[in-house]
């Protein structure tokens, strides 16, 4: 047993005496030993500390590199461009003497462009011209669209009429005999309003009208504002005669809209009857309550109030309210669509008949163009030229004509 247990001991000891432990040349495992082939110190292989190297000295050396090599290329490229210079006033110097004749060449060649470019020129021009004469002798010129100035033009004549028409319809003075003149009928209602009420009339115009006929003529009465207006709509304010004449009013002027009114926001579903009854109870200077429509025929929220008497219409645009049935409504001013100039002989929309471009003449009836209206059969069926529907040309109720219409107005109102 002894003997044994020494053997083992023996073989032990040989072993560990004859073969010595290999060095691994791999990183350990969760060692701090750094392995050889990393740059540790040469003297100790196995220590615990790890070689630093300093990243911002690498840096500077980088910095100082590439400033001496830009430096050196910036004065490489001021070298190359210096002897290109001398090269250059080298050659120019030596090639003086060839200069003159590329000039002529030049000169030559550009003397030749021009006689082609005014060749083209002329030849495009005949046949522009041609073009233009042979357009102006066909029918299609009536199908080509005016010119933007003639558009403007046209545009210019429609706001001037719309703006410069009367702006309050005229009062018709109709008279059977005798001979009496628009002079005596301004004096004699001017000095009746001042001697019997203390007003002042102002009359812009008075004229005798065309439609007179030989038992009965008229004349036409235009007023100047609001007031003189408003004053000779009661007929209690006009003399008995003029010029020991007897007169009559075969029609009561329209209420203009310097003399009306809007309420907004007006239900629908009440009774519209007893709303206006109650209005002109107690507004009695209120003439005529219409509810308003929209282009397709509907009645909308709107009222429009005709009154007979400026005072009351400004105390009321003054309120911005009134109350009607224990309801308080808004109310504005109103706003009249603008006058349409519409061309008596081609019925075309925004311009006189002395500016009229079309030789012939329109009937405002049927629609065909002719030479002389006066000789013409109508067969009295009537066609709009505007939009082919069954009224008369110059028809207010015509959709080409309502569009034009609100078109103008919006440009008024802009304006």
């Amino acid at each position: 047993m002894t003997s044994s247990s020494n053997n083992i001991l023996k073989n032990c000891s040989n072993e560990k005496s004859g073969s010595s432990i290999p060095i691994s040349t791999n990183m350990i495992i969760d060692s701090p030993i750094a392995s050889l082939n990393n740059s540790v110190s040469t003297n100790v292989l196995l220590d615990d500390f790890q070689l630093v190297e300093n990243k911002n000295k690498n840096k500077i050396k980088r910095k100082l590199t590439t400033s001496a090599f830009k430096k050196k290329r910036a004065q490489h490229q001021l070298n190359v461009a210096s002897k290109n210079v001398t090269s250059s006033l080298i050659s120019s110097m030596s090639s003086i003497d060839m200069v003159e004749p590329l000039v002529n060449k030049l000169v030559h060649t550009t003397d030749n462009t021009h006689q082609v470019r005014s060749t083209q020129h002329a030849q495009d021009s005949q046949i522009i011209n041609g073009t233009q004469q042979a357009l102006h002798n066909s029918p299609v010129q009536s199908v080509l669209p005016i010119s933007d100035t003639q558009q403007i033009s046209i545009f210019t004549e429609s706001t001037r009429y719309a703006q410069t028409r009367f702006p309050f319809p005229p009062f018709i003075i109709r008279f059977n005999v005798g001979r009496i003149t628009s002079n005596q009928i301004k004096e004699g209602l001017t000095s009746h309003c001042n001697k019997n009420f203390q007003m002042e009339i102002n009359i812009l115009n008075c004229r005798l009208s065309n439609r007179s006929s030989n038992n009965e003529y008229d004349f036409l009465l235009f007023l100047k504002d609001a007031s003189s207006f408003s004053f000779l709509l009661d007929t209690n304010h006009w003399p008995n005669t003029f010029g020991n004449t007897n007169y009559t009013f075969p029609y009561s002027p329209s209420i203009p809209p310097p003399l009306s009114l809007i309420i907004k926001n007006v239900d629908l579903r009440l009774d519209f009857k007893d709303f206006s009854n109650e209005i002109k109870t107690n507004y009695p200077q209120v003439k005529n309550v219409i509810r308003l429509k929209n282009k397709f025929n509907n009645e909308i929220k709107l009222v429009k109030l005709e009154l007979s008497s400026a005072t009351v219409r400004e105390e009321l645009l003054l309120k911005k309210k009134i109350t009607i049935g224990y309801i308080f409504y808004d109310i504005d001013e109103y706003l009249a669509p603008a006058n349409i100039l519409i061309c008596s002989k081609c019925m075309g929309l925004g311009h006189f008949m002395k500016q009229c471009t079309q030789t012939k003449s329109t009937c405002k009836t049927c629609g065909e163009c002719v030479d002389d209206l006066k000789v013409h059969i109508c067969s009295n069926v009537e066609k709009c030229i505007h939009c082919g529907q069954n009224h008369k040309s110059n028809s207010l109720k015509c959709q080409v004509v309502k569009s034009f219409r609100s078109e103008l107005t919006r440009k008024l109102l802009s304006s």
